[in-house]
C-alpha cells in the first residue's frame, strides 16, 4: 500500500494477469470469440498502469507528501539546521524549539487511549492500537531524521518514501477497520469483513515493522553510490554483448 493506493491496484491487477495466465494476456474480444467469459484483464493492465504516473509519478508524490509533513519542524527549527542562518536566528530558532518541543515531543510517547483503548472494535482493537502506537512513533522517527540528517534529509529520498509509505500503510489499517466494524454493526451475524480487515492489518503490519527498521539500516549510500557511476559512464562495460554500440 503506498501512495494513493496506485500501486496496490496495480499489484492486484497484476496478480490477476498472473493467475489468468494466457487468457489474461489475451483480450475481451479474442476471449468472447473463443466463446469464454470476456473479462477485460488486459485492459485493466493497461489502464491501471497510468495511475501510478498520472499528476505525477508515485515517487514525486512521496515527496510532496513528505514536504509537508516536514514542514511545520522547518517553521520550528529550520533556521537550527540552516547552515545560511545567522546567529540571532539561530537564537531565535532555539528558543521557539524549546517552546514547541518541550510539550510536543513527550505526547509522542503517551498513548492517548491506553493499552486497552478501542475496546468497540473487538477483535480489531489490537490493530487500532498498533495503529496510534505507530503513528505517535512515526512522528518520532521523522523528528529523529530532522536532527541525524540536517538539512540533508531533503535528499534523503528513500529515507522520506518509507516514513510516507508508512503512514500510507496505517491510514489503510485504521480505514480497513472502521469500515469492517461499521459493516458489523449494521450485520452483525457476518463476520466476513472482519475477518479480511484482520487478515490485511497483519500484512500491514509486518510491512510498517520493516519499513520502521530500514529507515536506520539500509543499503541507501551503496546504492546511490553506485547509481551515481552509471550515470557517470563509469559501468559501460556491463552494456558488453547486450546494448548494440552505436556510431
Amino acid at each position: 500500500m503506498t501512495i494513493g493506493g496506485s500501486p496496490s491496484r496495480w499489484r492486484i491487477v497484476d496478480d490477476t494477469l498472473q493467475i489468468k495466465g494466457g487468457r489474461g494476456y489475451e483480450t475481451a474480444d479474442s476471449l468472447r470469440s473463443r466463446g469464454e467469459r470476456p473479462e477485460p484483464v488486459e485492459r485493466m493492465l493497461r489502464d491501471f498502469r497510468i495511475n501510478l504516473i498520472f499528476e505525477g509519478s508515485s515517487e514525486i508524490m512521496r515527496l510532496f507528501i513528505a514536504r509537508e509533513a516536514v514542514d511545520t519542524h522547518l517553521k520550528v527549527a529550520g533556521a537550527l539546521i540552516d547552515p545560511k542562518s545567522t546567529g540571532s536566528q539561530k537564537m531565535n530558532a532555539l528558543m521557539k524549539s524549546a517552546l514547541f518541543y518541550g510539550t510536543w515531543y513527550p505526547k509522542l510517547w503517551l498513548p492517548f487511549k491506553g493499552w486497552l483503548g478501542y475496546g468497540e472494535f473487538g477483535r480489531l482493537a489490537k490493530h487500532m492500537r498498533f495503529v496510534e502506537r505507530s503513528s505517535r512513533k512515526l512522528g518520532r522517527t521523522l523528528f529523529h531524521c530532522m536532527i541525524r540528517f540536517g538539512p540533508k534529509l531533503e535528499k534523503k529520498q528513500a529515507v522520506l518514501g518509507r516514513l510516507v509509505e508508512i503512514g500510507a500503510e496505517l491510514l489503510a489499517i485504521s480505514a480497513a477497520c472502521s469500515r469492517a466494524h461499521a459493516m458489523l454493526k449494521k450485520n452483525p451475524s457476518e463476520r466476513g469483513p472482519e475477518v479480511l480487515a484482520d487478515t490485511f492489518a497483519r500484512q500491514a503490519e509486518l510491512r510498517v515493522a520493516q519499513k520502521f527498521a530500514d529507515v536506520w539500516t539500509n543499503a541507501d549510500d551503496a546504492t546511490y553510490a553506485t547509481a551515481r557511476q552509471v550515470l557517470d559512464g563509469k559501468l559501460l562495460w556491463l552494456e558488453d554483448g547486450i546494448v548494440k554500440a552505436t556510431e
